[in-house]
């Protein structure tokens, strides 16, 4: 980091015109950080103590100019991210929130904590944060339930941030096991939503992907789209029932082959991807490969009959498994996918 970026006196002008901050002005305080037109009268132990930059920073301060009798610090950050700053390592990060009104706060935070290497704060917020962007099926399935409604309603952008502003700060602080889990989430998005971004609405920004991002969003795309289409021809079409089929010795030929046809319809389902275009899940190979399965339980509720899609106990426990597998190896190909070495994954 260079040092000229903190330089005392490229800001010294703002020193005495500056406005101390309501909260974190300690009257024992030792040293002033000036952020903009806001200053923090802090302890200079216990920044010195969490941060290394920091410490590094007061130990070649020279020449400074003084506010209240004491040195001056001046940051080249928004004063905003400064007091989130302070107030984390004066606090705990209790204040943060993984929602996507809290994300201005949590990335501004991120970022500092980032830059002035405030390692254990950081290591926090990034657990946290993984539990919505996670580098473990588990923990996605987790995710998805959480942001679906008892109707099956699914509206993650009601509440998580965009995966845009995701990848765009796992970018910014380096951290890649974030990455993954959210360009997949983009590349549920149509190609067109994902090259044009979307508008912030708290702070009003257009938020767009670099291009590199979105090429690499693109072909991940592309490949889950064929693995899907793998999935289907090679475990769907044409599938025969279970061996031990509890219908396979039923005496009446269409009772017979119930199984199989359970199984032809849900080929045909899933092609038309209704259940997607309902839910709001459309191109969600994870999502689909999951319904294949549960379809085979769901009673037909438009028609108030039983569904042509349920298969005995022993084609669905079979065929479960399958799925099962299925979803491991999609989820462990995500990172190849989108050409990001993330380890460990999965």
């Amino acid at each position: 980091m260079n040092a000229a970026d903190f330089s005392t006196n490229r800001h010294s002008a703002n020193v005495h015109m500056a406005s101390k901050h309501a909260d974190l002005y300690f009257n024992d305080g030792n040293i002033v950080l000036l952020a903009g037109m806001s200053y923090f009268l802090v302890h200079q132990g216990l920044l010195v103590r969490h941060s290394e930059v920091l410490d590094e920073l007061m130990r070649s301060m020279d020449n400074t100019p003084t506010l209240e009798d004491r040195p001056v610090l001046t940051l080249p950050d928004p004063s905003t991210d400064v007091a989130h700053f302070l107030k984390a390592m004066y606090d705990g990060i209790s204040f943060v929130t993984y929602d996507s009104e809290g994300f201005p706060t949590l990335s501004g935070l991120l970022r500092m904590l980032t830059k002035y290497k405030v390692h254990h704060l950081r290591n926090d917020i990034l657990r946290g944060l993984s539990n919505y962007w996670p580098t473990t099926l588990a923990q996605w399935d987790t995710r998805e339930a959480s942001v679906t409604g008892q109707d099956g309603s699914y509206t993650p952008r009601d509440s998580l941030p965009h995966p845009i502003e995701i990848i765009n700060l796992a970018r910014e602080i380096d951290y890649l096991p974030l990455l993954p889990s959210a360009m997949y989430d983009l590349t549920r998005s149509t190609p067109s939503e994902a090259a044009i971004g979307f508008v912030s609405p708290f702070t009003g920004i257009n938020v767009r992907l670099e291009y590199a991002d979105l090429l690499t969003v693109l072909k991940g795309r592309e490949q889950a789209s064929r693995f899907f289409s793998t999935f289907i021809v090679n475990n769907l079409e044409g599938r025969q029932p279970s061996r031990w089929c509890l219908r396979r010795k039923d005496g009446h030929p269409v009772n017979k082959r119930t199984c199989q046809i359970a199984f032809e319809a849900i080929t045909f389902e899933l092609l038309r991807d209704i259940n997607g275009i309902i839910s709001n899940r459309t191109s969600d190979p994870l999502y689909a490969m999951a319904e294949a399965e549960q379809m085979q339980i769901r009673d037909d509720l438009l028609n108030s009959e039983v569904s042509p899609m349920k298969t005995c106990e022993h084609c669905r426990v079979e065929f479960g498994a399958v799925v099962d597998a299925a979803k491991e190896d999609f989820w462990k190909k995500l990172p190849k996918w989108f050409e990001i070495d993330v380890s460990p994954w999965g």
